[in-house]
């Protein structure tokens, strides 16, 4: 099984390119520790690499490629999608929700009218203000 690996891992490379220029051309077989040691580093500089106009490439002995950068942006383009759908049905589903509740109480405060004995619009004045008075001579005597 260790053999079968091994050989799995030489056969791949990992390979940046910039501008058609090819920057990086490791074999799978030295990636692996990069990988292991550093997994966060790792995907962020897969994820880095688009931004900074770099590919970041997966070949196997065939020929056959992976664009890792196509398929990390393609993977975070759902997940936009997604968070994009989802927050748009939740805001559909409030809205509902309020039009229902508003329909229940027609002769509540219907929106854009004030509540005329709204306490927080009349003026405050001296007499609703709380005061404390502290006498010196009231203090504790031990």
């Amino acid at each position: 099984m260790a053999k079968n690996f091994f050989d799995e891992l030489t056969g791949y490379r990992v390979k940046v390119e910039r501008d058609g220029r090819e920057i990086v051309n490791v074999p799978g077989l030295l990636a692996l520790p990069g990988l292991l040691v550093a997994p966060k580093l790792s995907i962020v500089g897969m994820i880095a690499a688009p931004l900074l106009g770099c590919s970041v490439h997966l070949e196997n002995e065939g020929g056959k490629e992976i664009d890792i950068g196509k398929a990390v942006k393609e993977t975070a383009d759902t997940v936009a999608d997604t968070a994009t759908t989802a927050a748009k049905t939740v805001k559909e589903e409030i809205e509902k929700v309020w039009s229902d509740l508003s329909a229940d109480d027609p002769e509540g405060c219907p929106e854009g009218e004030e509540n005329e004995e709204d306490p927080a619009d009349q003026p405050v004045t001296e007499e609703d203000i709380p005061v404390i008075h502290v006498n010196p001579d009231d203090s504790e005597k031990e």
